[in-house]
């Protein structure tokens, strides 16, 4: 499942960037050239997950890998492959806090993340972001991207937020495998001291 865990910052953008070429989406080289610029490859995720140089790859890498597993999970119940295609799959699990490769950056010398400029609503942001690029995200996508955190900024009534998860099996395996992978990166952080 973490088989990416262990590369170099360098594999783990070639990986990154096979991935999304695999989509053969327009725009894809835009998109990537994109996050390029913005320092996708060398932020950090988090303060307190994946705080290190290329955090934020190594983070949307396990999504990925975790998103793909929840999808066969959910197609083995019976929930349709199209409702979950792999390339929204990918670009959902890649792009969804896209928002912080402008934001995060951490310093070795210091081994502590900071915050190039105050942000807010990192799920909308993300959306934003991707669209910056020329990049046109599907409505599943754009939703897995903006509910990924569980929904409560967009719907506070928790039977709604259910039922959206229920409807939306993309926006549910992404929203699973972040945290998911967030639990173990605090697991194994916290392991560490």
């Amino acid at each position: 499942m973490n088989k990416h865990i262990h590369k170099t910052l360098e594999q783990k953008k070639e990986e990154c960037i096979e991935l999304l070429r695999s989509t053969k989406r327009d725009n894809i080289e835009s998109l990537i050239d994109h996050i390029t610029d913005m320092g996708y490859f060398i932020a950090p995720a988090s303060y307190e997950h994946h705080r290190f140089k290329g955090g934020l790859v190594s983070h949307s890498l396990e999504v990925y890998y975790k998103a793909l597993t929840l999808r066969d999970e959910k197609i083995k119940v019976g929930f349709p492959p199209e409702s979950m295609p792999e390339e929204s799959v990918i670009i959902a699990a890649l792009m969804h806090d896209l928002c912080k490769a402008d934001i995060l950056r951490y310093n070795p010398d210091t081994r502590r993340v900071h915050a190039l400029k105050k942000g807010r609503g990192h799920s909308k942001r993300s959306v934003r972001k991707v669209g910056e690029s020329g990049f046109r995200l599907t409505e599943d996508e754009k939703n897995a991207i903006l509910w990924h955190m569980g929904g409560r900024h967009i719907c506070p009534d928790s039977d709604q937020r259910r039922k959206f998860f229920h409807e939306n099996p993309l926006s549910s395996i992404i929203k699973h495998a972040d945290g998911s992978s967030i639990g173990e990166a605090k697991a194994r952080h916290h392991r560490k001291h």
